[in-house]
């Protein structure tokens, strides 16, 4: 086993102490007391936190450097999250896993092919070390590091002495897009990811129109909600969210019914998908129309039968904000709480940038 350990100087280590605890519950840590002993069993990893009047004193065990990294930097930023806004606790850990070090989480990938599988969707197929954690239908999607145009050697993140992310120079900082992996193969060491190509670029459309065998990126992750069990599946997505029904469908039961309905530009955009034969397949064609600016999604939601003894539904529905909005408004008539369950979820919205559109769900959500 591995070991690191740290003190960390608090003024009130028990009022930091108690939510880091709950926080790792909800990531379904297993937590332990034994008087002023607190022991947290996390992801194969072990934790010591013994609590004083002045500070908590940790000891962190794990199998690998990797599992080691993982629960250091997760008590790290949580008693940095907990402890009062105006004061910055110091840690310096010691023992194994000391200096820089790449998140346990964080891959670097290189690319191999590049294909153009419709006229506005590309394939890029990558390798890539220890892809096992990435294997999940539950948890479809990563968090892609773009290094900045002309940048051969990005900062890729990078984990301190103290447990947390190092700050990196601006120009060299990679731009991170979250993306959904199309295939993964752990044996050999490859995953693909689809591209959907714009005119007015993004950093990941510009990467795929750029893209060549030997580039890297990074991978963080996984992250977000996949598949479901269930008596029957409803899937609507754009170009955005796609990938992840494709992938979705692939890993369904070979008995599963249901509905999927994809909308694109034209027929030239459409791609063959495997799918259970009990799962009906719609395309959507706009033609000229901009994306996300024709009801296309949320008219074909509205035929969907919704019988009240009808079979146990999962919705997945990932799509443009005002898409997004209005599916999932008519799906709080229709679904059961005790008997269905949902994803409904805001890829992009029209006029703004990733950054924009991630800020304005955010303050959506303070709004309630």
């Amino acid at each position: 086993m591995l070991a690191t350990s740290t003190r960390i100087a608090l003024a009130n280590p028990a009022g930091v102490l108690k939510p880091l605890c709950e926080h790792l519950v909800e990531h379904e840590a297993v937590i332990t007391e034994q008087g002023d002993t607190t022991l947290i069993a996390l992801d194969g990893s072990h934790a010591r936190i013994e609590l004083t009047t002045a500070a908590l004193d940790v000891h962190v065990e794990a199998p690998d450097l990797s599992t080691l990294l993982g629960m250091k930097r997760a008590i790290a930023s949580h008693v940095i999250e907990f402890a009062p806004k105006d004061t910055t606790p110091e840690m310096r850990w010691t023992g194994d896993g000391t200096g820089p070090a790449l998140p346990p989480e964080f891959r670097i990938l290189t690319v191999t092919a590049v294909e153009r599988i419709t006229p506005h969707m590309a394939r890029i197929r990558f390798t890539g070390e220890n892809l096992a954690r990435y294997d999940q239908i539950d948890a479809l999607h990563v968090r892609l590091f773009i290094p900045p145009v002309g940048v051969t050697e990005p900062s890729w993140p990078m984990v301190g002495d103290d447990g947390l992310l190092l700050p990196s120079p601006a120009e060299t900082r990679p731009l991170v897009r979250k993306y959904t992996i199309r295939e993964i193969d752990v044996a050999n060491g490859t995953l693909a990811l689809d591209f959907v190509l714009h005119e007015d670029a993004g950093p990941g459309s510009a990467f795929a129109f750029r893209a060549r065998a030997g580039d890297r990126i990074g991978m963080a992750g996984p992250g977000g909600r996949g598949l479901k069990p269930a008596e029957r599946y409803v899937f609507l997505a754009d170009e955005t969210g796609l990938p992840a029904v494709a992938r979705m469908l692939e890993n369904l039961p070979a008995q599963a019914k249901g509905q999927v309905f994809i909308e694109v530009a034209d027929a030239g955009e459409e791609q063959p998908l495997r799918h259970p034969a009990g799962m009906s397949l719609t395309w959507l064609h706009r033609g000229a129309a901009a994306p996300g600016s024709l009801p296309l999604l949320q008219d074909a939601f509205e035929t969907i039968d919704w019988p009240a003894d009808g079979p146990s539904t999962y919705l997945w529905a990932a799509a443009e904000h005002a898409t997004f909005k209005a599916i999932r408004a008519a799906s709080r008539g229709k679904l059961r709480p005790e008997r269905d369950q949902n994803l409904v979820v805001s890829y992009w919205r029209a006029g703004a940038s990733d950054e924009e559109h991630v800020a304005a769900k955010k303050a959506e959500a303070a709004k309630g």
